[in-house]
């Protein structure tokens, strides 16, 4: 990694973006990893199946918190289908990183599991 990404990592983890409870929302999932202690909770606005907006709490390392940041402001405005189809890929592209070891896909996965768990909820929610 370059030094200005470890930069921009740094500042993004110190100052994630969509960071905090939203007011109003649609669905909300937590999702813990025994293996580092990375621990999150994810709030999903909808509108018309596509997410009007997304934010999370938690606390977790650089990159499952870099990750979840830059996935928020990544999927506003996608469909629930678009989002299900997200792989590891998807998230190394969104943080800019080619390579994450086997020990942090973990790390880099959490926050895009969460908001797959959510966003099954919100879709649980609407056929009930």
């Amino acid at each position: 990694m370059d030094e200005s990404k470890y930069y921009e990592f740094i500042d993004l983890y110190k100052n994630p973006e969509h960071f905090g409870k939203l007011k109003d929302f649609d669905a909300s999932e937590e999702n813990y990893s025994s293996s580092c202690g990375d621990k999150f909770v994810v709030y999903i606005k909808m509108d018309s199946g596509s997410i009007r907006d997304i934010s999370f709490e938690g606390n977790g390392c650089i990159i499952s918190t870099v990750s979840l940041s830059k996935l928020c402001g990544a999927i506003i405005g996608k469909r629930t289908a678009e989002v299900d189809n997200m792989q590891i890929s998807d998230v190394k592209k969104l943080i800019g990183v080619d390579q994450i070891s086997l020990s942090r896909i973990p790390c880099a996965m959490i926050g895009l599991e969460t908001v797959k768990k959510a966003l099954k909820s919100v879709a649980k929610h609407a056929k009930q």
